[in-house]
């Protein structure tokens, strides 16, 4: 019987054993399933940053291109034009409205994120199948041999905006389907949204940097075009085409303020870059155990004070997100 009883601890240590390893082989695949996930989560949000940067190019170079080519034909044909005023405009406008028109075109018709590189079988038959002039490199990327008006006019392998955005909505779900069919402790949890709290930051940051440069263009365009106005109607009388110029600055000034009076490009840059702050205040506090976290021994007491907080000020940029969305009458009834 004691024999019995030593097989059976003996066996139970062994499958005790093996649990904990098979715990430990699920914790570690869960671990790189989470870095894979948030890998591919980073990827899709930096070719989706990258695809809407050359969407807006691709708009600046449409105004700057083909736009550009239609002021210099209609500058042809005003009479008030002198033929050496024509000459100083055309010489370096016409190359950069050539220039930009082709940079329009590709652009427009290459839209979307950075180029897919196609491996063997990635992309289906058309890359196996050999055909078009080209040859495979030691890592099985198709290196084409075509001149260079071919790549602009081919076809290159990009995701456009729309399939990245589902892409990378399908990271994120699948990251958190990660934690719902496993039972993470909330400890993990919190980890976690530690982590996710940086990306956070960043992302505020960035989108304050982008409503910045909007009002600081509009800012620009308000300050110039106002003393163009002004300039440019105290000597239409001796020019008259200048009145027609005089009305575009005016209606240019006019839109710019506006637009800044409408969407308040300040306040929500001001808003997003504070709570990037607020934000990253917490988590170095928590880092280093200063100013909300100083008594909080316990560590998990401090992550659940520092999620409840950073909870919290991602509430309250939200609502006031929504207030600048509200008309200015409902933002401030009493007035």
């Amino acid at each position: 019987m004691e024999a019995e009883v030593g097989n059976e601890e003996v066996g139970n240590e062994e499958v005790d054993g093996k649990e904990v390893d098979g715990k430990e082989v699920d914790d570690r695949e869960f671990a790189e399933s989470k870095i894979a996930l948030n890998h591919r989560i980073r990827k899709n949000e930096r070719d989706l940053a990258l695809a809407k940067r050359r969407r807006s190019w691709s708009n600046y170079s449409i105004a700057l291109g083909p736009i550009l080519a239609l002021i210099l034909y209609a500058l042809w044909w005003v009479p008030q034009v002198s033929p050496t005023l024509l000459k100083a405009i055309y010489y370096p406008a016409i190359p950069v409205s050539i220039a930009f028109c082709i940079a329009s075109y590709y652009l427009k018709t290459h839209p979307g994120g950075p180029v897919e590189r196609a491996r063997p079988g990635e992309f289906g038959s058309e890359v196996n199948s050999g055909e078009g002039s080209g040859i495979l490199d030691p890592d099985g990327l198709r290196v084409w041999q075509t001149s260079f008006l071919r790549r602009i006019f081919s076809n290159d392998k990009r995701r456009s905006i729309d399939q990245i955005e589902l892409a990378l909505d399908y990271a994120i779900d699948s990251r958190k389907s990660l934690y719902t069919l496993r039972s993470v402790p909330i400890d993990t949890r919190r980890s976690a949204y530690k982590e996710d709290a940086r990306a956070d930051v960043e992302r505020f940051r960035e989108e304050g940097s982008k409503y910045r440069r909007t009002n600081n263009n509009l800012q620009v365009v308000l300050i110039v075009g106002s003393l163009a106005a002004t300039a440019a109607s105290g000597v239409s009388g001796e020019f008259g085409f200048l009145r027609w110029a005089v009305l575009a600055l005016t209606f240019t000034v006019g839109v710019a303020s506006g637009l800044m009076a409408y969407f308040k490009f300040k306040e929500r840059s001001f808003y997003l870059q504070q709570t990037a702050d607020d934000v990253e205040y917490e988590i170095e506090a928590l880092e280093i155990g200063v100013g909300r976290y100083k008594h909080i021994e316990d560590p998990h007491e401090a992550l659940k004070e520092f999620a409840s907080e950073v909870h919290r000020l991602k509430a309250e940029q939200r609502k006031r997100e929504q207030n600048l969305e509200q008309p200015p009458d409902l933002n401030n009834p009493s007035d």
